[in-house]
């Protein structure tokens, strides 16, 4: 599909309009009241700086007014990645397909190497948790690592990327990674998406250092999980660290905390969850557990 310039003109005319504003309060000097009329005719196209400083006058957002100009809808590509992004709260087979089907048919329209990337990270995904075949899993994901492994720094894109193939490496590797993540995450600390991305981190390495009975190293990062973001925001992931946590104590004999499994299952059946709450009752350790089905020993044959 040939690529279709998207006429921004008309809307910044609307919302200027719709917030009664003139073209010379919006000029503010930055530019000729004449460029700013020839933006808003769309005969030529703003660079990056005026057309920061119009949406800044605006007092609107990049984020809002790209969602304005889709008509109050996510692009296509946003929404792919929103639906990506939701895969770090609560990993359904149901949302893979989704972002599968999606990310298909983006790839199909034009190149687009984000995308692909989590093509691949979601196919890993599926295979581990409808396929159940780790070997085929971490195929997908070392397609994904080969890129990442070549870039110079990590921004937010690449962070969830990266941590929705943690499993692919042994726990030393995935600590080293996760250590790295948080500390670039520190940097975006006013971004919601920051923060749950972090706690996706450390729920992941956890999982691999429980898996390696590396318990008390796991609890470092359970214990750094213990906010009211994570309580207010991701309920779920909070009821897992709760699980975590008693587990971890109680391998180690630190019975101090008894009880978090129980909170936990509460939790799951007042957010109605009752396969969860199900999971912590028989088996507490395959509670968003990405290994409960392979053997230990196949798991380390294939670690990286």
């Amino acid at each position: 599909m040939a690529y279709q310039p998207i006429p921004i003109g008309s809307t910044l005319k609307k919302i200027r309009e719709n917030k009664g504003y003139t073209q010379k309060q919006i000029s503010d000097e930055k530019m000729a009241r004449s460029t700013y009329t020839k933006f808003e005719n769309d005969t030529i196209s703003p660079t990056l700086p005026k057309y920061l400083a119009v949406i800044d006058h605006m007092d609107i957002s990049h984020e809002e007014f790209m969602y304005i100009l889709h008509d109050y809808h996510l692009g296509e590509k946003e929404y792919f990645l929103h639906l990506f992004k939701k895969l770090e709260k609560r990993p359904t087979l149901a949302l893979l397909d989704e972002i599968i089907e999606k990310g298909e048919a983006l790839v199909q329209d034009h190149y687009d190497q984000l995308v692909l990337d989590i093509l691949n990270a979601c196919r890993g995904y599926k295979a581990l948790l409808e396929e159940h075949d780790l070997e085929k899993a971490k195929g997908y994901a070392e397609k994904v690592w080969e890129r990442m492994a070549t870039l110079d720094n990590w921004y937010l894109a690449e962070l969830h990327v990266i941590n929705s193939i943690l499993y692919l490496f042994n726990s030393e590797t995935a600590v080293a990674f996760t250590d790295r993540a948080v500390k670039i995450l520190s940097k975006y600390k006013d971004f919601d998406e920051a923060v749950t991305l972090q706690h996706s981190f450390l729920l992941h390495v956890t999982n691999l250092l429980m898996m390696d009975k590396k318990y008390e190293q796991a609890l470092i990062y359970l214990r750094l999980l213990e906010t009211p973001n994570i309580m207010l925001e991701c309920p779920i992931l909070w009821g897992v660290t709760l699980i975590r946590k008693e587990v971890c104590m109680t391998k180690i004999g630190d019975l101090s905390e008894p009880g978090l499994i129980n909170k936990a299952i509460q939790l799951f059946e007042c957010l109605n969850q009752p396969d969860l709450a199900r999971y912590a009752k028989e088996n507490p350790e395959t509670v968003y557990n990405l290994y409960a089905r392979f053997p230990i020993a196949h798991i380390k044959a294939l670690a990286v």
